[in-house]
């Protein structure tokens, strides 16, 4: 029986091939039953002696390897030679990623107690449907407040998820994501979506809000919200978007990179763990 979900604003289709965990987190985003798809996946798993895709090979990353097929779409290919010489997964998408079909090896192959990897494959390939439609997946911590969307982002350890539970406390606000939330520009406005996939914690809400300001978290011992130059708000927004190795799929990620910051104000928030933080972070709303 088929699935239906609301990702971004993207509907999408895909057999049921979850685990309670990746169940319970899609469950927040599922809708009924509907023709109009923007992405389907057709999900094949127990997969023996997968065959490679046609194609041209364009990128090798690590232990992927990235084809361009016939048709004008995309494959990629998993390895592990450590383990065997064998395919573990093959995804070939169409070229705007509209159709997925994905074969994964048997999960005793990987030593797997729980097989998720149909679940964040999902989450990949709506990263590179997301840039056809002004949309990204940025590596931060999101909430809403009064009808308002605030991303905090900084390196993994800094404590921008500890920042957004000041928000909870303090404010009342609502984490909408708590490590990698959808941005999309929709007729030239930014919005902050929930998404399932939200780090160690999995913190999220099925929320859509004006995202109102990007702030960037460093630790201090008093606190300061400071504007951003658009120079080093590039840089800063590189960092913590991943980076598609096809060149065309990079493109896109650079004019949105781009469109952010031309929108949406960009902040450096110095601040320690205490309500001063979440006040003076407030003043990236007014």
């Amino acid at each position: 029986m088929p699935l239906f979900y609301k990702l971004g604003g993207l509907t999408i289709k895909t057999d049921d091939y979850f685990d309670d965990f990746a169940k319970h987190h899609l469950s927040f985003y599922q809708i009924e039953e509907t023709p109009n798809v923007d992405i389907c996946f057709t999900i094949h798993t127990d997969c023996k002696q997968i065959q490679p895709p046609e194609g041209t090979l364009i990128a090798e990353v690590n232990s992927r390897q990235w084809f361009l097929t016939p048709e004008g779409g995309y494959a990629f290919v998993d390895y592990i030679r450590e383990i065997t010489d064998d395919i573990l997964n093959l995804i070939v998408c169409s070229p705007d990623f509209s159709q997925v079909e994905a074969w994964f090896c048997p999960s005793s192959v990987l030593s797997l107690d729980k097989d998720r990897r149909p679940y964040h494959m999902i989450q990949e390939v709506l990263r590179y449907a997301l840039l056809r439609v002004d949309g990204t997946i940025i590596h931060a911590s999101s909430l809403a407040y009064n009808n308002q969307g605030l991303l905090f982002s900084a390196p993994s350890g800094t404590g921008k998820s500890t920042h957004t539970g000041l928000w909870t406390t303090y404010a009342g606000a609502k984490i909408v994501n708590d490590d990698m939330p959808i941005v999309r520009m929709q007729d030239g406005v930014p919005y902050l979506y929930g998404a399932p996939w939200s780090g160690k914690k999995s913190i999220h809400e099925n929320i859509t809000v004006p995202l109102s300001a990007i702030i960037f978290i460093e630790r201090a011992e008093t606190c300061e919200l400071l504007p951003m130059d658009k120079i080093e708000a590039v840089f800063k927004l590189f960092e913590a978007i991943r980076k598609p190795v096809i060149p065309n799929l990079a493109e896109m990620n650079l004019n949105i990179i781009g469109n952010i910051v031309e929108k949406l104000p960009i902040y450096r928030l110095r601040c320690n763990i205490s309500e001063d933080a979440v006040k003076t972070a407030m003043q990236a709303l007014k």
